[in-house]
């Protein structure tokens, strides 16, 4: 299976952020400050990459494993962790727990929150979804489906089930369309045959609706690889949902009608180590130029181990014209009404070390 337009990334001026994380998860574009931000998932960090000035910078939660975050509406942060819920105000370094995650305590397996995103919503108003997986996979047998996905409800905070019965929640996104509330979400497992379902959103009962599945590992829609993140974006004028690939070294953008491969962007390919994807982002560069940051690796090391985290950024090429649909948190609290009364913490911005990374020509696919 081929993309229509092929590779429209600059792979060959890629540039590596860091390489110094576990696993790399959401990263999202804030439009209010001009930063990108994402998650080290193992080492529980919030990461903050500056496209003007080209730095990176790190805050430690302590607060567990840390599964992704979404922009508010008022630019500060919600960021998922083991321990909950929490908001964070990276200008303060200002960090506060708004709610417990809850995930429901009668799996035998010890769950945690994955991935992150924001369905926006017709009326302008918005969800905020999270995906809970099992802390270790390992432990679960070939016919469990343990994990759930929720939705965050915006005046308690509280979570609602919107889809269970699966194995790896993974790839939440939407956007809406002459009135309809569209989205997309995602099973994820190397034991299991990854399928990504679209579906329509009922915001007045908080439900999914009329699901058909939309690409499916068994016909190789995933060219290759397993649906991780996604995000919905527009190459000129058509709207796709861009999904990095597991197992792979691309992110390839669907027709959100159709499923076509429309677009991929590749990842860079070094001597020692091909990326894996976790995630991706479009947004702008200090120019005003679209950029893609795309997370995670699969590093072979000499000693033959395999240590995951990497964040790159791709420039695209000027002859397409990307544009990011992104969500926002529209309709949730502000940082100040959400800390209210609770206790906040300072955290330590730490500065992360950037070493320039010679990368080689893409593959062909």
């Amino acid at each position: 299976m081929t993309t229509k337009l092929g590779n429209i990334g600059q792979t060959d001026q890629a540039v590596f952020i860091t390489k110094d994380i576990s696993t790399g998860e959401t990263p999202m574009y804030n439009p209010f400050d001009g930063n990108y931000y994402f998650v080290d998932i193992e080492y529980g960090d919030v990461h903050q990459y500056n496209p003007h000035t080209g730095a990176d910078q790190k805050w430690h939660l302590g607060k567990g494993m840390v599964g992704g975050l979404v922009i508010n509406d008022d630019g500060t942060l919600i960021v998922n962790a083991e321990d909950g819920l929490f908001a964070f105000d990276p200008a303060k370094s200002a960090l506060a727990k708004i709610s417990d995650i809850g995930t429901d305590q009668s799996s035998k397996h010890k769950m945690r929150p994955n991935d992150m995103n924001v369905f926006p919503l017709a009326d302008g108003s918005s969800r905020i979804a999270i995906g809970c997986i099992p802390v270790d996979r390992t432990k679960v047998a070939a016919d469990e489906k343990p994990s759930v996905t929720y939705i965050v409800d915006p005046k308690t905070l509280g979570l609602k089930a919107i889809w269970d019965n699966h194995v790896t929640s993974n790839a939440l996104c939407g956007y809406t369309e002459n009135g309809k509330n569209v989205v997309f979400y995602a099973e994820t497992d190397k034991n299991h045959n990854p399928r990504m379902w679209r579906a329509t959103y009922n915001a007045a009962t908080d439900t999914l609706e009329n699901a058909e599945l939309f690409l499916d590992k068994a016909n190789d829609d995933f060219q290759g690889g397993r649906p991780d993140g996604a995000h919905i974006v527009e190459v000129d004028g058509r709207k796709l949902v861009a999904v990095s690939n597991l197992d792979t070294h691309r992110v390839v953008g669907y027709d959100v009608d159709t499923a076509e491969p429309v677009m991929r962007v590749d990842a860079p390919v070094t001597p020692d180590e091909e990326l894996t994807l976790t995630h991706a982002v479009f947004g702008p560069d200090a120019n005003g130029e679209t950029i893609c940051l795309i997370n995670s690796s699969k590093r072979q090391k000499p000693d033959g181990g395999v240590k995951l985290g990497v964040a790159v950024i791709v420039p695209i090429k000027s002859e397409f014209n990307v544009k990011s649909l992104q969500a926002v948190a529209v309709g949730y609290p502000s940082f100040a009404a959400l800390t209210a009364g609770k206790s906040t913490e300072t955290l330590q911005a730490q500065p992360v070390s950037r070493i320039p990374v010679p990368v080689s020509k893409p593959r062909t696919p």
